[in-house]
């Protein structure tokens, strides 16, 4: 067991778990049981399972919202047990943590990376050290849980000083695709990129607060065209879907008081369409 400082730092948490069973509280005390003193904040374990884009559009959302020296940990890993990687990345405020299947996209796209390790979770002999010390011990790394046995105490150790180059190889990625487009550009592959709670509608389409042409331009889902824009929910009539500026910045489809995925039964991954209205 490695001894380090007292953590200070903020370790944010987003996964598919649910919180049915017992797995996220079970990485909580892998956390704690190393960095008793770190602070653990739920993002969200209500991703849809295995839906790595869903995970990477809440991460996107929520992480700058956060103190600096904050550590996400965002565990979405239909590859678990595989080949696949682990990356972890330095931004000049935050570190991320993640399987390498897509799931920072958002952040790499837009942020500048300082820093990027990739750890090789099937070799127990690279994490060892990283390990934690309980009544039993830990004397293998599990197939299907790495949130607990290689997530957990790789967030914990570096929120006690362990630094990102210790933890794997050094790594070059690819700049990611920014995955937003404008509603004046050609928007032949934007989507539905998230459906909130409340069943509004999420779109890849970004809007520009210098945008004052919204009311030029309307939506097609499906067979449905939407062409109505509100500011706020309350300003929309009854049983009418309507685009609005969401509170990341992205374009939303809207249903007063209702569901929008519900209505136009839409759902995240389904391609939209944005027009320029031409008629007088």
């Amino acid at each position: 067991m490695m001894t380090r400082k007292k953590s200070k730092k903020v370790i944010a948490l987003l996964t598919d778990f649910g919180i049915h069973d017992h797995y996220v509280g079970t990485m909580k005390g892998v956390i704690l049981s190393i960095a008793p003193d770190a602070r653990i904040v739920d993002i969200s374990h209500d991703v849809e399972p295995q839906n790595v884009l869903e995970a990477g559009y809440l991460l996107w959302a929520s992480y700058r919202y956060f103190p600096s020296g904050t550590i996400f940990v965002s565990v979405v890993d239909p590859g678990v047990g595989s080949s696949r990687r682990i990356i972890a990345i330095q931004t000049e405020h935050y570190t991320f943590i993640a399987p390498e299947n897509g799931l920072l996209d958002y952040i790499i796209s837009e942020e500048e990376i300082k820093d990027a390790v990739r750890i090789d979770s099937r070799s127990p002999s690279a994490i060892q050290k990283f390990f934690w010390n309980t009544p039993s011990g830990l004397t293998q790394i599990s197939s299907t849980f790495h949130g607990r046995d290689v997530f957990a105490p790789l967030a914990a150790h570096l929120s006690c000083g362990v630094s990102l180059k210790e933890l794997g190889a050094p790594a070059t990625l690819k700049i990611a695709k920014s995955i937003f487009t404008a509603p004046d550009s050609s928007t032949d592959q934007a989507r539905v990129i998230h459906v909130d709670h409340f069943g509004n509608l999420i779109t890849s389409i970004r809007a520009d607060d210098k945008q004052k042409s919204f009311d030029k331009t309307f939506c097609i889902i499906g067979r449905k065209r939407i062409a109505r824009w509100i500011h706020f929910y309350n300003e929309a009539p009854s049983n009418t879907p309507c685009l609005i500026v969401g509170s990341s910045g992205l374009i939303e489809i809207v249903v007063r008081g209702k569901s929008a995925a519900r209505l136009l039964s839409a759902h995240a991954g389904m391609n939209i369409h944005f027009r320029k209205n031409t008629s007088r």
